[in-house]
């Protein structure tokens, strides 16, 4: 999440992945760095039991949703995927 933070800072567009049992956590650091709004993606929980091609169709299957957060005008414009969870006000209560 800090590296998320210091790029989008540094007006370099950036979106965290976490998967969906870590987004209150993702939540609160990005509260903590002062950056509630960032562009956050959750994909299934978990990964570390998938195998390589597994893990490979995961990422394979986010990499349009993270395309689409980058080139939203905002990071809440991307449309949704249903797979997909987002950082958003349904999830954070900030919207």
């Amino acid at each position: 999440m800090c590296d998320l933070v210091h790029l989008e800072r540094r007006g370099i567009p950036a979106v965290g992945i976490a998967t969906t049992p870590f987004a209150d956590e993702a939540i609160e650091q990005a509260r903590l760095l002062a950056m509630p709004g960032c562009r956050m993606l959750y994909i299934p929980h978990p990964v570390q039991l998938l195998t390589a091609a597994e893990l490979d169709a995961r990422a394979d299957a986010v990499i349009p949703a993270v395309i689409a957060a980058l080139t939203a005008a905002s990071p809440r414009t991307a449309q949704a995927d249903p797979g997909i969870e987002r950082h958003s006000a349904h999830v954070d209560g900030d919207g």
